[in-house]
């Protein structure tokens, strides 16, 4: 079983991808040289596309007794874990094998459906604009309570999966949290009210729990950071997203992500394009492959299932 490396998987999707779909182009980015002091942990942001393993991002992740999986909400069984969840995971290396420690199912939005185009592709819930990939798992009903799994685009989630809930708890918003002269604090861009003792750092990764309404976002609980040091420090991250602009260098970051690029960066060729970016965690993410994807979940699985099925030897090419 192959485990990320600082070249990592992004290699074989852009070699598979390049004769599959035509899409494929690699970044030209300068290797980093590794972090000294040791292996580190690996931290993965994506979708989970198949089990037998946890399989995302190309990468196969075991799991054990010691796994912890979680949500908004608290601790679930690994049972909870589902095709078309967005996890975010943080895994070590043990005997050439990713585990993980932590696996999180990062919901960006659960609420209430307000809204559903004529068309049933794209929808309002709690405010939030939402896109449903074209076989994304679950339907949406206009009034029902739903949980939805996906990505950040810009200020619109791109769903992969839609659960209904049957219970009337608490909304939930998870994304970067910014403050704008024009609506105040943000997440995800949907005006939020948190107390100003809690207000955590702007370009920060945030989960809140509370009640949306028509102004905004009420926010009753609220944690930081996406990752939590369960796998300790984070040497490697491999994360599946959308580029937005940014105010800094390289200009551009992952929406949702609350992650910072290294600054030199070359990233302007896949700012329109669902991506998968690997590379160093060096307090920046020092990016080196990246490898656009078809925006189609069932052909992102099909991918992944003919690199695996090939013993998934690609996975540890350099990325050239």
């Amino acid at each position: 079983m192959m485990t990320i490396s600082r070249r990592s998987c992004a290699a074989a999707l852009s070699l598979l991808l390049l004769g599959a779909c035509g899409v494929s182009q690699q970044t030209g980015l300068t290797e980093k040289k590794p972090v000294e002091g040791g292996i580190g942990g690996t931290g993965i942001v994506g979708t989970l596309t198949d089990f037998g393993s946890l399989v995302i991002n190309g990468l196969k992740v075991e799991t054990d007794q010691a796994t912890r999986v979680t949500d908004a909400f608290g601790e679930h069984g690994i049972e909870t874990l589902a095709i078309g969840q967005n996890l975010t995971i943080e895994a070590e290396t043990s005997e050439g094998q990713l585990v993980a420690r932590r696996v999180h199912i990062t919901h960006p939005v659960i609420g209430t459906v307000e809204q559903i185009s004529a068309d049933g592709r794209s929808a309002q819930i709690a405010g939030v604009p939402v896109d449903l990939e074209s076989s994304a798992f679950g339907r949406l009903s206009v009034g029902e309570r739903v949980a939805i799994s996906g990505v950040w685009r810009g200020e619109r989630i791109v769903a992969s999966r839609v659960d209904s809930l049957k219970d009337p708890g608490s909304d939930a918003l998870a994304g970067v949290f910014r403050t704008t002269p024009e609506l105040g604090m943000t997440i995800g861009g949907r005006p939020v009210s948190i107390a100003k003792d809690t207000e955590p750092a702007d370009g920060s990764f945030v989960t809140a729990i509370g009640r949306a309404d028509q102004d905004g976002f009420i926010v009753e609980d609220l944690t930081v950071g996406r990752f939590t040091g369960a796998a300790g420090a984070l040497s490697d991250l491999s994360v599946e997203g959308y580029l937005e602009t940014a105010d800094t260098a390289p200009f551009y970051a992952v929406s949702g992500l609350g992650h910072s690029f290294d600054p030199k960066a070359k990233l302007r060729p896949f700012l329109a394009d669902r991506n998968l970016f690997t590379g160093r965690y060096v307090g920046t993410f020092a990016v080196e492959a990246a490898t656009r994807l078809p925006e189609d979940l069932e052909q992102r699985r099909t991918i992944i299932r003919e690199i695996l099925a090939g013993g998934g030897s690609d996975l540890s090419r350099p990325a050239r």
